[in-house]
């Protein structure tokens, strides 16, 4: 699984490996990947991913993996956190996928970060 981290360097999600889905620490699908475009559970388009970076609708980064380039400056990852949770069970993605948002037009990337870097993002 890969971490990704909100504005403090602490990992409030996790993608699987094959970067199919986003998942909270009990192991709830939150989100899913649509080859770069990221949805709910529900399919509410919520953003993108390029390059490490979950960016919000409005070109904000809002989470970052460890190996994100470019985007803001980024805090230190918190060492308490550098290792992933006990193994945890994770649920089924929905399949087939619900029907998708439209998305709006991609804005430029933004370096200010999104006011919804945490498990919050995914509610927005």
């Amino acid at each position: 699984m890969i971490p990704l981290y909100n504005t403090a360097g602490v990992p409030v999600a996790y993608a699987d490996d094959a970067c199919e889905g986003v998942y909270d620490t009990k192991g709830n699908v939150v989100a899913w990947f649509e080859q770069e475009l990221l949805y709910t559970a529900q399919g509410r388009y919520l953003g993108w991913v390029h390059q490490g970076w979950l960016y919000d609708r409005h070109g904000r980064p809002a989470l970052f993996a460890e190996n994100a380039i470019g985007g803001p400056p980024r805090p230190a990852i918190q060492p308490r956190y550098t290792t992933l949770p006990a193994r945890i069970r994770l649920a089924a993605l929905p399949r087939p996928r619900p029907v998708r948002q439209p998305r709006p037009a991609r804005r430029r990337h933004s370096q200010e970060w999104s006011p919804w870097s945490a498990l919050t993002y995914f509610r927005q």
